[in-house]
């Protein structure tokens, strides 16, 4: 079974984590951090700044593995941070990995946690675990780099920075843009809800390029010391036109060899790499989306509350008599056409 991390944990995490796994490349890119050291500012602040972390142990006692979620701005969901050890250091990691990730969804669970997100880098043995723990892919996706500065380039027209009343063109550009499931699963708008507590200590601008209150595209970029990373959902047929906006975008950024920027690409937006290369982007990594929902919806029968029958026949025996004796309606000749 496994339980939440204490300070007595710190030396197994430490020995631990130089063999662990990390998930979320946004994460890891941007405000990369040891989990042992992100384990302890979680206990000290009661998960308020840092991660939850759990420990798996032997029959001795002893801990043998750990897995490390962080909160969302959603309180009901989570995202996998970290799973040590990983696959090449130790034999049988695959069934602790299981035994961690199935207890996890259990404990969200309890905890009133609905949704648990993990991404992963494309490996068969890392998704074949996930999925035998009841997460399920959702959409895949191919991270692109640059760096180098890049010119300067004046805003096209109809780019500007997002305002409040933009939500229904974007929640409109999103239905049309993005797959159902996918809508259904990261709600808008997904990327300030991903990075959760980390969006406080991010530089984030959002912009929107629109046409006649149509949203045609909405770019999203935020960075940190360490790089830029940027999103886009564009509508398909304007995603050619899209180049002036991106080269407007990238002159926003202090992009260099030291902190370059990512830029994420789903498989569905099919011409966004072709765009990103001709910006001279070059492909980084791959990675996948999984979603494991940790409650599901049930019908549930209540009891039916009814008084005794004797209390009944009391009950009428107040009523006066000209009550009790209803008039005879008579039935009707035609019988009623959902009764045939």
């Amino acid at each position: 079974m496994i339980r939440p991390f204490g300070l007595r944990d710190v030396l197994a995490v430490r020995q631990l984590q130089p063999r662990g796994v990390a998930f979320d490349l946004r994460r890891l890119l941007l405000r990369p951090s040891w989990p042992s050291r992100a384990a302890i500012l979680g206990y000290l602040t009661r998960h308020h700044i840092g991660p939850l972390t759990y420990i798996e142990e032997n029959d001795a006692g002893r801990p043998i593995g750990f897995v490390q979620v962080w909160r969302r701005a959603n309180p009901d969901e989570w995202d996998l941070a970290y799973l040590a050890p990983s696959f090449e250091y130790e034999r049988g990691t695959a069934d602790l990995w299981l035994s961690l990730l199935t207890q996890l969804v259990r404990v969200g669970g309890e905890r009133c946690v609905s949704r648990i997100y993990a991404r992963p880098a494309e490996d068969w043995e890392i998704e074949a675990v996930l999925r035998q723990a009841g997460f399920t892919a959702v959409v895949r996706e191919e991270v692109f780099v640059l760096a180098r500065s890049s010119a300067p380039a004046p805003a096209p027209r109809g780019l500007r920075p997002v305002e409040q009343q933009d939500r229904p063109a974007l929640e409109a550009l999103y239905a049309h843009v993005v797959p159902q499931l996918l809508h259904q699963v990261e709600p808008f708008p997904p990327q300030r809800n991903a990075l959760g507590g980390l969006a406080s200590r991010l530089w984030v601008e959002e912009y929107i390029w629109a046409e006649k209150g149509r949203a045609l595209a909405h770019f999203w970029l935020c960075g940190s010391p360490r790089g830029y990373w940027l999103e886009m959902v564009v509508r398909p047929e304007c995603r050619a036109e899209s180049l002036p906006c991106l080269r407007y975008l990238l002159m926003r950024t202090q992009c260099s060899d030291v902190k370059p920027i990512y830029a994420s690409v789903p498989d569905y937006g099919v011409g966004l790499a072709w765009v990103l290369r001709t910006l001279g982007f070059e492909s980084y990594h791959r990675q996948v989306l999984m979603v494991a929902h940790t409650m599901a919806r049930a019908r549930v029968r209540r009891p039916l509350l009814a008084a005794r029958m004797e209390d009944i026949s009391t009950s009428i025996g107040r009523v006066p008599s000209s009550i009790r004796t209803l008039p005879q309606c008579p039935l009707p000749t035609d019988r009623h056409p959902m009764m045939r």
